[in-house]
């Protein structure tokens, strides 16, 4: 009854308004306005605005024209501009609680929570009874992590309007994030129950049902939401992917051409139509699919990395559309060249080889940077495969890249003139064809029924994250490409594989947010070795989580190495400037195949009894390293291929010499003074709040 009274106080004004407009003959800003409503209730907020605008065009004091105009431009998220809207219709719609409540949630969507919460417990103090006001308070308590408190209320608000859709439904999301799996449900019936007509109802009862895996209730639901409201992308998208997980592939396709024939823009349905045409093993489909949605949105990188996987799993190296796709990271990779940051230029650099290895501009660009940080065998490596491998028509390349090509040759030589005298010629041994493998390490991962914006979106974080290590010569990672039930299936699994670690992880994305919560466990035993929640939003928010991931594990693994060549009590190891090695350094030996991983927590240990002697690294090279061995008996017992773990570094020692894809720590599991990485960057680390997919769902709600 509250609500009513409430919609027939605003209709009052409409009336008003459009009466005083008729009055002076503004025929022009009321035919607008009109048409704007038609479009906001269509749910078409860009054709609103323009109408809207041309409304207070033709009468600057036309006031819910203005108040509109805010509505419609918070829901496309252009918040700052929403307020200056705000300014105008408060100019001429006075004491307006819809006007200030918008406001408040502007100040959210802003993170001025402070902002917010003042003025809705200003529109409570002088209007006990507004709901509107309690929803605002409730979604500050939800961004801060205060879920009671913003159960309390939805409640308060239900109170007062027993049958209040927007309480009912918040309540049934929130109870289910929660795990108040009975309260969701009865919040859910009882929506259905009083808003039966709803299509919104029944879509997130459709979600929720999908959320627990009951798929055929899901199913009906979202059919239902679609029949009641035959424009309603969402809830086609749910119904999408709902048929999607019970593998009905082929009406997954026509659902998605009706969208994209009524809206070319609509992103989630390319990815879905490409990713049922992959699974009905039509690669060559879903890459024109993918490509198509790609060229209307490149910077969906979660779509972008599914089509790369579909091409370094389907294609030769030899196929053309690996360098188209090798193009865009190439592109990208020299945006943060020219912004001085390495790591993100060389991981692109990486993908860009990944997808096409002969690539000269991505091959040569990335030598470059190799170079630039002093890893010159490394840039050599690379100039001898460009050298080898690489079948370059000389004609299509710049006059820069041409010039570069021609004098490879030279600089190989003038290169191999400086190695001379390195390690690698005294030992004659070659680094780059050493094996350096030590550790192993799976990754495994969780999954929901269904994800709202990329389905298997899971699927492929854990594939992506295990593609980052790539580079990694240290450290083998493999992927489990079905998702688990849990810790308990993860660890059977890695036991029987005799991995060292494993990673349990969990993906999650909203429209504008993607997060990462990761588990490490000691392969041996399941103790619990380290965990990171990492959280990105903004642009390319899934490779810098990526990264962030792949750091983060580097980061707890110990340096290890191998004794490879010795002369008397010159020893040779394969550990060297990469791995974080520096003159003085000093190594344990422990005899081969007696190094475990520690019970519980990072870092390594062995018996005493195993313990060989001590290495004094003098001279670094990048790959390899020489030292004097100090044994620790007074029989010999040294030999080739005894391991080698960090004892200590100088104190002296530059920060930064270990390679981005190398482990850091030492036999301990504490960061090398040398190895120039932070120990984590959380959303804490970055200032960032993250937002759960089910208070943007809550957000939506109308």
């Amino acid at each position: 009854m509250k609500k009513l009274f409430k919609n027939a106080v605003q209709l009052f004004f409409l009336l008003a308004g459009i009466s005083l407009f008729a009055g002076e003959g503004n025929s022009a800003a009321l035919k607008h306005f009109d048409k704007g409503l038609s479009y906001q209730n269509r749910e078409n907020w860009y054709e609103a605005a323009e109408e809207f605008q041309q409304a207070v065009q033709a009468n600057n004091s036309f006031g819910e024209a203005w108040y509109h105009l805010a509505r419609v431009t918070y829901e496309v998220n252009d918040f700052n501009l929403c307020l200056t809207y705000l300014e105008s219709a408060e100019k001429f719609c006075k004491n307006r609680t819809d006007i200030l409540n918008l406001r408040g949630m502007c100040y959210i969507s802003l993170r001025r929570l402070d902002d917010a919460k003042v003025i809705f417990q200003n529109i409570i103090k002088e209007y006990p009874n507004n709901v509107d006001a309690r929803f605002g308070l409730a979604e500050i308590e939800l961004y801060s992590g205060g879920f009671d408190g913003a159960e309390n209320f939805y409640l308060d608000a239900l109170k007062r309007q027993g049958t209040n859709r927007k309480a009912l439904l918040s309540l049934a999301l929130l109870c289910a994030e929660t795990g108040k799996n009975d309260m969701a449900q009865k919040y859910i019936l009882q929506a259905l129950k009083y808003h039966s007509a709803d299509a919104e109802v029944h879509y997130l009862a459709g979600f929720l049902e999908a959320k627990k895996g009951n798929l055929r209730e899901a199913e009906r639901r979202a059919r239902a939401a679609v029949q009641i409201k035959n424009n309603y992308t969402n809830a086609y998208i749910l119904l999408a992917s709902i048929l999607y997980a019970q593998k009905n592939y082929d009406e997954v396709i026509d659902i998605c051409d009706y969208l994209i024939n009524t809206n070319r823009n609509t992103i989630k349905a390319w990815f879905l139509k490409g990713y049922s045409q992959y699974k009905k093993n039509l690669p060559d489909d879903a890459f024109d699919t993918w490509s198509q949605a790609l060229s209307i949105d490149e910077t969906d990188e979660i779509l972008r990395s599914a089509l790369e996987m579909t091409v370094t799993s389907n294609m030769p190296l030899e196929d053309e559309r690996r360098s188209e796709l090798a193009l865009w990271h190439i592109k990208k990779a020299r945006e943060y060249t020219k912004l001085f940051q390495g790591e993100e230029a060389r991981y692109e650099y990486q993908r860009a080889l990944k997808l096409d290895p002969s690539n000269y501009s991505a091959r040569s660009e990335f030598a470059e940077l190799i170079r630039k940080i002093g890893l010159n065998e490394l840039y050599l490596n690379q100039l001898n495969f460009i050298n080898d491998n690489s079948k370059i028509d000389v004609s299509g390349l710049t006059e820069q890249e041409r010039y570069n090509y021609i004098k490879t040759k030279d600089t190989i030589e003038a290169y191999n003139s400086l190695m001379k005298y390195s390690l690698n010629n005294k030992w004659n041994v070659e680094p780059f064809y050493l094996d350096k493998t030590r550790w192993n390490m799976g990754i495994y991962f969780t999954k929901s029924p269904v994800q709202l914006n990329h389905v298997d979106s899971e699927d492929i974080a854990a594939f992506m994250a295990q593609e980052s290590f790539s580079g990694a010569a240290v450290t083998s990672v493999s992927v489990q490409k079905i998702p688990v039930s849990g810790y308990g299936e993860a660890f059977r699994m890695a036991r029987n594989s005799k991995q060292d670690y494993f990673v349990l992880m969990k993906f999650e994305e909203s429209e504008r947010e993607v997060s990462l919560d990761a588990v490490i466990y000691n392969g041996r035993n399941g103790t619990e070795t380290s965990k990171f929640s990492l959280f990105r939003t903004g642009n390319d928010r899934f490779a810098s989580v990526l990264r962030s991931f792949r750091r983060n594990v580097l980061n707890i693994l110990p340096a290890r190495g191998k004794i490879i060549a010795r002369s008397g009590n010159e020893i040779l190891v394969d550990m060297g400037k990469s791995e974080g090695i520096t003159k003085g350094t000093v190594l344990d030996v422990v005899k081969a195949g007696n190094v475990r991983t520690v019970d519980k927590g990072p870092g390594v240990t062995f018996d005493e009894k195993y313990s060989l002697g001590q290495i004094l690294i003098e001279q670094v090279g990048e790959e390899i390293s020489q030292g004097t061995l100090t044994q620790k008996s007074f029989y010999d017992r040294v030999n080739l291929n005894d391991e080698l773990l960090v004892k200590s570094i100088p104190a002296s020692a530059e920060a930064g010499g270990i390679a981005d894809t190398n482990p850091a720590a030492d036999q301990n599991g504490n960061l090398l003074p040398t190895s120039g990485r932070t120990e984590k960057l959380t959303a804490d680390d970055l200032g960032l709040v993250k937002t759960p997919l089910f208070v943007d769902l809550i957000r939506s709600i109308d």
